[in-house]
């Protein structure tokens, strides 16, 4: 099974539930970043984690289109925290 390093975001603080997926570290970054800047919030900052993932095999794409699960569970084989971002 082949897998890829990507990196993501909180979207929302403290909840990895809801992840923004990007190719680099950098991007990730900045749009974390570009992000902060439309929140009102003043949570001083955004986990940034990435997630080694793999296609899905044929039943979990099933699972995934008949709403079993979410294609991020299907996909992400392993998440860690890489960085910390501030304004």
């Amino acid at each position: 099974m082949e897998t890829a390093t990507l990196y993501a975001y909180e979207i929302s603080p403290g909840n990895d539930d809801l992840l923004y997926f990007t190719e680099s570290l950098e991007e990730c970054q900045a749009a974390a970043l570009e992000q902060r800047r439309d929140f009102s919030e003043n949570d001083p900052t955004k986990a940034r984690c990435y997630g080694d993932l793999s296609a899905p095999d044929r039943q979990m794409l099933l699972r995934v289109l008949n709403d079993e699960t979410s294609l991020a569970e299907a996909c992400v084989v392993e998440r860690k925290l890489v960085a910390l971002v501030t304004d």
